[in-house]
């Protein structure tokens, strides 16, 4: 924390170029990084509930050394939407009645609360509970908080049984009228269902987002795939960069107006939120889509969804919205059963920290796709993936320091086959 901020991203530009040597050619291009607004920049705060039926602390869990946890209120991390959050909650968590889950005992009811906040000031409160013992006066109690917290749109409640680290379970009610938080995007907004996955530095979520539409400008595919979706961050941006708007059924021509871009993700809360976008774009062509308009997704959202589901004439026949279509499958098993498939001449990933995988990596290598746009939060894994893709050098990167006074930072990198 005591080092000087441009200090920092300097050692981390360092590091990069150490790591990637292997793969970098001497005209690889290296962009300005983007450096983090400070402070204020994590757009969620996860907090454990600890303590008892009469003092509740929202935080850190307990521990020998703090044995009632650590209090997060004034977290500088965390923008001030997000801190004012805090003695509302607490309060409210008292008037419920329900005592705090103690991990060692395994007992209690108040798990853990989770908000979220986008640049306006909207909320998501998300309030994981042991079990439902206590659900039917969080539900008749709820409104009291909404009105203490005017900025909450979307509140729910997930249920976590299990005696484990994870922290919410696959039970998710959502409680208020409106099911999504809107997030910034590049050409629509994006749209946050509960448990959805959101970069948490929305500045640098949109640093990625736009390096990956400059690109794909300046590359002009004529069919994308973008996999590890999410909420389709990266899939709109594309699109809005190449006017993507094709007649039904076309698959190539790379000519302005006729991409398309196919995204795929296996969390069914964060397709979810990508077909919602997808939907109001379709609905009100050329405008960003409201945040308060609704609309009826269909289908599993759950990410139950295997690629037997999924056949090559539903890819290739379903209606799009700006040339986007998002499908709810395992990337690796969904690129399987694709070999009826056009090669894409872009793919985009984003994947988690454990990377492709060597399955996936050894795919790509033996693919004939030109370009890869891989956004990577975890180096190590992109070095090992980039082992196993040896035809591909990296033309282009960019780091977004997503995570300041750490040595986490996210790398996005443009490969070309050799």
């Amino acid at each position: 924390m005591g080092q000087d901020y441009r200090d920092q991203v300097r050692d981390k530009m360092r590091t990069t170029r150490r790591t990637l040597y292997p793969f970098l050619t001497p005209d690889t291009k290296w962009n300005s990084p983007f450096q983090c607004p400070q402070p204020g920049f994590r757009n969620k705060a996860k907090m454990v509930i600890s303590g008892s039926k009469k003092t509740i602390t929202l935080g850190l869990a307990p521990t020998p050394r703090h044995p009632h946890g650590v209090d997060l209120e004034k977290c500088p991390l965390y923008p001030e939407s997000i801190r004012a959050t805090f003695e509302p909650i607490r309060q409210w968590l008292l008037r419920l009645g329900a005592r705090p889950y103690q991990i060692d005992a395994h007992r209690g009811e108040l798990r853990h609360v989770l908000v979220s906040a986008n640049p306006a000031g909207e909320l998501m409160v998300r309030l994981v509970l042991r079990s439902k013992a206590a659900l039917k006066r969080v539900e008749n109690t709820w409104p009291d908080l909404a009105r203490e917290l005017p900025g909450l749109r979307v509140f729910s409640v997930n249920i976590q049984p299990e005696h484990t680290a994870l922290i919410d379970g696959p039970e998710e009610i959502v409680l208020s009228p409106q099911r999504f938080l809107p997030m910034p995007g590049v050409g629509t907004d994006l749209f946050l269902a509960p448990g959805a996955f959101f970069q948490t530095n929305t500045a640098g979520a949109l640093a990625l987002y736009n390096q990956a539409a400059e690109w794909a400008a300046r590359l002009r595919p004529g069919l994308v795939w973008d996999l590890y979706c999410g909420v389709g961050g990266f899939g709109f941006a594309v699109a809005d960069s190449l006017g993507a708007n094709p007649s039904p059924g076309e698959a190539g021509g790379g000519e302005p107006g006729s991409c398309q871009v196919i995204g795929v993700e296996l969390a069914g809360a964060a397709i979810e939120g990508a077909k919602h976008a997808a939907q109001l774009q379709r609905a009100t062509p050329g405008q960003a889509p409201h945040e308060n308009q609704t609309t009826q997704v269909t289908g599993d959202t759950t990410g139950s969804n295997t690629t037997d589901d999924i056949t090559t004439n539903q890819v290739i026949s379903k209606p799009a919205a700006n040339g986007l279509r998002f499908i709810t499958a395992d990337a690796g098993k969904w690129i399987k059963n694709q070999k009826k498939l056009v090669t894409p001449d872009l793919l985009v990933v984003n994947p988690p920290r454990r990377g492709l995988g060597n399955e996936l990596s050894k795919w790509i290598e033996k693919s004939e796709i030109p370009h890869v746009i891989y956004s990577s939060c975890y180096q190590p894994s992109l070095v090992d993936n980039l082992h196993r893709m040896k035809s591909y050098r990296i033309t282009e990167l960019k780091l977004v320091d997503m995570f300041p006074h750490t040595r986490h930072v996210e790398t996005i990198v443009l490969l070309s086959r050799k």
